[in-house]
């Protein structure tokens, strides 16, 4: 129905354009919000997306296509009727007649028309009342072209090409189906779709990733950037301690340290408001609309979540606490400073689940090891980095080993350090009613100052471990034998080849054109007298055979839908020949970009490292006693080389946490240019893991 039911009287407008019973077959968490991952944004863009719907629909038509090619070569049945009243001057009756026929027609052997009837005529006198039933008529006529159209290679040759079709646009549907797969995951489609017989464009960039892998990229960054305010509230606490301690004499650093705060505040919140709406965009490329709610898993990226959430929650929590024991109207007594000293102590608990989790990402760096150094291995051995200078120097198995060793004497100072300071704030809850006011309150301050920079240093071997424990899946590509697998594999590749046989097959049926008609035609008649229908008598029947010959004074037509179909046929073998081109170019640049990746995930990997070193130098310069006989006040560019290292920490995260998205969209992509691409009846992709199109070594040996 155009029109439904709840509609307005005019149909301009209606109430409601869809049931909102989809709703009750969501997902739902148990905060009613749909959980979103990979898995489920695909189901539901199945269901919901228009564009998806679209696809489908198209292969319908396809095969509506088919089924009336073959309705039109199957035996048809016909029935006529025709009647008519008549009258004859000077009598006072009058005739009604009618006649009928009825039968079957087709197509037969070589190209034959077949055209099987019965026919009868029925005369009532409507005066006299006499009816006359008779005249019954049985005939048979077969024409069987011998010059144009004689073959069943042309009078089938509609039903071929539309089932050719719909074989096309069925691979074309699949591919799609991976395409929409690539979509939601990366944000972009390289399927054309049904009907489309355009190149597609096949590109490996991936500097900009955007579908879910996109999503969880900028989620977190947020992270990342709740970090760094975390660590810059943490900065701004210790500086203005310094500075209250007359260890820094101009507060301008202690500003610095704030504005660079601000700054990490309001991009925070710029960076939110930006991912609600990617996530809405996301939502309607998935067909549903932007005011769901919904909660993106992101365990996908778990592992480049180098700072322990709840352990900047506890820094957010530490920060405050040390505000309010600087602060005499916020804790004016003995009682209020022992109480943030006993609420810093029930923090034990969750210290200890953080020096746990180091623990655990520690364990997981020496399992992770021997692929790692296997990676460095295969870095010095690429002969494009030995022409750069960047050979055995660059990736060094002793540097590895330096940071695992560094990592090991780390974890055992930690557990030493923080038993330690239990004890110490032990005995400042115990001795906190002898001692006086002040005292009380200095040792408060200095002792939740030490434990902020204990979690920061916590926080940053965390950030180590996990960083170095991030392995890469293996790419390697070698172009000529990708390009064989593509070639056997590649649905869009079979299509274009489909493309040019039937560019062919229509040159060869416009040649056919080019021939006379002539065509024999057999034809039979068995008839019945008026007064017996139905009993048929040799007498009146018949049999002829036939010649019928058709030819044209001229061909210019035909011959010209000739010409332009060879015309076609040339273009169409370009257009594939191009098509090959434009696969071995995606293929080639594919391998440049795998390396090029590979090469930037160890640089940027290289790059936290050492923002993670400059950090830790700029903390430890902060905690850094006063020396006897020497100035204790801290140099001019102490806040500046603090704030500094925190945004270079960020931004190397980041920097580093885009160059692993953008491989493993390049991953999908690749799996999808090779056509070896799997996705499972839910349509999610089947992670083939290490992708190594190279040539046997059987091989090379032959070449």
């Amino acid at each position: 129905m155009i029109q439904e039911k709840d509609a307005y009287d005019d149909g301009n407008e209606s109430r409601l354009l869809v049931s909102e019973k989809w709703r009750d077959q969501l997902p739902l968490l148990e905060n009613g919000k749909v959980g979103l991952e990979i898995e489920t944004a695909m189901r539901l863009g199945l269901l919901h997306s228009p564009e998806f719907q679209a696809q489908k629909e198209q292969l319908y038509l396809s095969a509506l296509d088919v089924t009336y090619e073959r309705f039109r070569l199957e035996p048809k049945p016909f029935l006529g009727f025709s009647g008519g009243a008549s009258s004859k001057e000077g009598t006072p009756s009058n005739t009604l007649q009618s006649r009928t026929r009825a039968g079957f027609a087709g197509m037969a052997g070589q190209g034959a028309d077949w055209v099987a009837s019965l026919a009868s005529r029925l005369s009532v006198e409507l005066g006299g009342g006499s009816v006359d039933v008779g005249g019954s008529m049985a005939g048979l006529t077969i024409t069987q072209p011998l010059l144009r159209g004689a073959s069943k290679r042309f009078y089938r040759e509609r039903l071929t090409l539309a089932e050719r079709r719909l074989l096309n646009d069925a691979r074309s549907m699949e591919q799609f189906r991976q395409g929409f797969y690539l979509s939601l995951a990366t944000g972009r489609n390289p399927a054309l779709g049904l009907g489309q017989s355009e190149i597609a464009a096949s590109s490996a960039r991936t500097s900009s990733v955007s579908g879910f892998l996109g999503l969880l990229q900028e989620a977190q960054k947020i992270r990342n950037q709740e970090a760094n305010v975390a660590k810059l509230k943490d900065s701004l606490s210790q500086l203005e301690a310094a500075f209250e301690a007359g260890r820094i004499g101009n507060r301008l650093q202690v500003d610095q340290a704030r504005q660079a705060l601000y700054g990490g505040q309001s991009a925070l919140l710029a960076s939110k408001a930006a991912f609600e709406g990617r996530l809405d965009q996301f939502k309607i490329s998935m067909g549903l609309p932007p005011d769901l709610e919904v909660q993106v898993n992101e365990e996908y990226v778990e592992q480049f979540r180098l700072t322990d959430v709840d352990l900047v929650e506890m820094q957010d929590a530490l920060n405050l606490k040390l505000r309010l024991a600087r602060d005499p109207n916020k804790t004016p007594s003995s009682a209020s400073l022992l109480a943030l000293a006993l609420e810093t102590r029930a923090m034990r608990p969750r210290v200890e689940r953080s020096l746990a989790g180091f623990k655990s990402d520690h364990g997981a760096l020496r399992t992770a090891l021997p692929v790692r150094l296997k990676w460095y291995w295969r870095l010095r051995e690429r002969p494009d980095l030995r022409e750069i200078g960047m050979g055995a120097d660059a990736f060094r198995d002793e540097d590895l080993n330096r940071v695992v060793a560094e990592l090991n004497a780390t974890d055992e100072r930690m557990e030493e350090q923080f038993s330690v300071y239990w004890e110490s704030l032990d005995d400042i809850v115990a001795s906190a009613q002898a001692d006086p006011l002040n005292r009380i309150r200095g040792r408060v301050s200095t002792s939740l100052n030490e434990l902020t920079g204990l979690f920061l240093e916590l926080s940053l071997a965390k950030a180590s471990a996990r960083l170095e424990s991030i392995v890469m899946k293996e790419v390697r590509v070698e172009t000529e034998y990708a390009l064989r697998i593509a070639s056997k594999k590649r649905l869009d590749w079979m299509n274009a080849r489909a493309t040019l046989v039937d560019a062919w097959r229509q040159a060869d049926l416009a040649r056919d054109d080019l021939r006379t008609d002539l065509d024999l035609v057999l034809s039979g008649e068995l008839g019945s007298s008026a007064l017996g229908s139905g009993n048929f008598r040799p007498a009146e029947g018949g049999a002829s055979v036939g010649l019928e010959l058709d030819t044209p004074l001229s061909k210019v037509l035909e011959r010209n839908r000739y010409q332009a179909s060879l015309i076609l046929y040339q273009q169409a073998r370009r257009q594939y020949l191009a098509f090959e081109d434009e696969v071995l170019r995606s293929l080639r640049n594919f391998t440049r970009v795998a390396k090029l990746n590979q090469l930037n995930f160890e640089l940027s990997r290289a790059a936290v490292r050492g923002a993670i070193a400059q950090v830790d130098l700029a903390r430890l310069r902060l905690s850094e006693p006063p020396q006897v006989g020497r100035n204790g006040q801290f140099g001019a560019t102490t806040a500046r080389d603090l704030v500094n290292a925190l945004n270079d920490l960020l931004d190397a995260s980041n920097s580093f946490l885009q160059v692993w998205v953008g491989y493993e969209a390049m991953r999908m992509r690749l799996d999808y240019e090779l056509g070896s691409m799997k996705l499972t009846e839910n349509g999610t992709w089947v992670d083939p893991g290490p992708i190594l199109a190279k040539t046997p070594s059987r091989w090379k040996n032959k070449n």
